[in-house]
């Protein structure tokens, strides 16, 4: 069966290599491009906490910083959205977060940070300008965009060629954010649909899910918000 990726190509080895063990064949169709950011400047001495909702935040941040200030990070309190993100601020910046919430929503992150937190302490956010906004309306957080979530040129006709491939096929369609759901989705007219709703879709998460339920279809949703979850339904279906 076939399996269509969506997230950035950069970010979609694991998962490839994961479905490809399983034997399933992967597509690699990125709804996404990823695109850092590098004339940004950052005052890390005005905040107590970093907070990292990806791991393309994490080698955002890691991108604009001199040595001096990639020390300075390690001072600081970490919170991660899950632990893909936290391994890869581990592997970047070479110490543990101190947060990472149980459910890997930023919901979640915000339920677990207003435990610790006494109220006067600053936050930052290494991120994207489509980033949620749940976090910055709840935390004395500021935004940092050290990245860009660029939806991929001559999509709309990309989709209408993947249409034509799995036309005859059985396939399942994953979405790791709401970002590559709603550019795939607003794409897809009511042909693909029809096509769609005879096979499988699954999110990462409830986040992803909503948005797809937006566009009137309904994912599966793993039990852990990881590939490694989505691997488990994706297994379930074979």
């Amino acid at each position: 069966m076939k399996v269509v990726i969506t997230r950035p190509k950069e970010r979609s080895e694991v998962f490839a290599k994961l479905l490809k063990k399983e034997g399933f064949e992967p597509i690699l169709f990125p709804t996404l491009e990823i695109v850092y950011n590098k004339d940004v400047n950052v005052d890390l001495n005005k905040y107590d906490w970093i907070i990292f909702t990806s791991p393309s935040g994490v080698i955002g941040l890691y991108n604009i910083l001199d040595d001096r200030k990639k020390d300075r990070v390690k001072d600081k309190k970490i919170a991660v959205i899950g632990e893909k993100t936290a391994k890869t601020f581990k592997k970047y910046f070479g110490k543990s977060p101190d947060i990472i919430p149980k459910e890997y929503t930023a919901e979640k992150l915000l339920e677990e940070l207003k435990k610790v937190i006494n109220g006067n302490e600053r936050f930052l956010i290494p991120t994207t300008p489509s980033t949620r906004d749940i976090l910055k309306n709840n935390l004395n957080a500021d935004l940092l965009f050290v990245y860009n979530s660029v939806e991929p040129k001559n999509l709309k006709e990309k989709i209408e060629k993947l249409k034509k491939e799995l036309k005859d096929e059985k396939f399942i369609l994953t979405f790791t954010s709401g970002l590559t759901a709603k550019n795939f989705f607003k794409y897809v007219n009511n042909e693909f649909s029809k096509i769609i709703e005879k096979n499988y879709i699954v999110a990462i998460g409830p986040i992803t899910g909503k948005v797809i339920e937006e566009f009137g279809f309904k994912p599966l949703l793993p039990k852990i918000y990881t590939i490694e979850g989505i691997m488990e339904v994706i297994k379930n279906i074979k």
